[in-house]
C-alpha cells in the first residue's frame, strides 16, 4: 500500500519549507485552460465547459524531495474583451502557463504574443511554460510539435504537449514549473501566510498531491 502523504520524513526529521507561488494561465478562448487547470486541481474533465470570465482561482500543492509548493492559480479569460484585464493577474506571479490548441494555428499565434507579453511586463524572473493542449487530437493537428519546440528553446520556455481529457503531461507541467521556481526563505508561505499554510499541512496531515503525482511519500 502507497504511503500517505504526510509532514514526517522517512528520517524522522519534518517536511522541508513551504513555499507558496502565484501563477497564471493565459491563452485564446476554448484552448482548455480551465480544463487543464481542473484536471490538475481535481482530477476531473468536463467535455462542456463554460466559458471563464474574468478569471478563476484555485490552489493546488505539490510535493518536492524538500519543498512543499502551493500554486494560487489565476485561470484568465481568453476572450479579447477581458485581455486589458490580464496584467492584474500576471502582475507578481511567479509563473506561467500560456496555453494554445494544436488544432488551431492561430491559438498558437496568440500564445506568442502573450509569451512577448509576459517578456516585456511581467517579472524578470517569471518563469514560463507553453503547453500545446488537445494532444488526444492528434489526428487533427496543425501546429507541429517541432515548431512549438523550437520556439520554446528559442524563448527559454518549459514546453509540454498536454491534454486535460486524457490528463497526458498536465501534472507534469506544474511538477516542472515547482522544480524549476526558486525555493529562496523569502518565499517560504507566500506574503504573510507562512503560518497559516504551515497549520493547513499540518492538520491536513500533510500537503495535498496533486492527482496521479507520486510525490509526497
Amino acid at each position: 500500500m502507497a504511503n500517505r502523504p504526510g509532514v514526517q520524513r522517512p528520517n524522522g526529521s519534518t517536511q522541508g519549507k513551504i513555499c507558496q507561488f502565484k501563477l497564471v494561465l493565459l491563452g485564446e478562448s476554448a484552448v482548455g485552460k480551465s480544463s487543464l487547470v481542473l484536471r490538475f486541481v481535481k482530477g476531473q474533465f468536463h467535455e462542456y465547459q463554460e466559458s471563464t470570465i474574468g478569471a478563476a482561482f484555485l490552489t493546488q500543492t505539490v510535493c518536492l524531495d524538500e519543498t512543499t509548493v502551493k500554486f494560487e492559480i489565476w485561470d484568465t479569460a481568453g476572450q479579447e474583451r477581458y485581455h486589458s484585464l490580464a496584467p492584474m493577474y500576471y502582475r507578481g506571479a511567479q509563473a506561467a502557463i500560456v496555453v494554445y490548441d494544436i488544432t488551431n494555428q492561430d491559438t498558437f499565434g496568440r500564445a506568442k504574443t502573450w509569451v512577448k507579453e509576459l517578456q516585456r511586463q511581467a517579472s524578470p524572473s517569471i518563469v514560463i511554460a507553453l503547453a500545446g493542449n488537445k494532444a488526444d487530437l492528434g489526428n487533427k493537428r496543425v501546429v507541429e510539435k517541432e515548431e512549438a519546440e523550437s520556439y520554446a528553446e528559442e524563448n527559454a520556455l518549459l514546453f509540454m504537449e498536454t491534454s486535460a481529457k486524457t490528463a497526458v503531461n498536465v501534472n507534469d507541467i506544474f511538477l516542472a514549473i515547482a522544480k524549476k521556481l526558486p525555493k529562496s526563505e523569502q518565499g517560504v508561505g507566500g506574503a504573510g501566510t507562512s503560518g497559516q499554510a504551515r497549520r493547513l499541512v499540518e492538520s491536513e496531515g500533510g500537503a495535498q498531491k496533486a492527482p496521479g503525482s507520486t510525490c509526497c511519500k
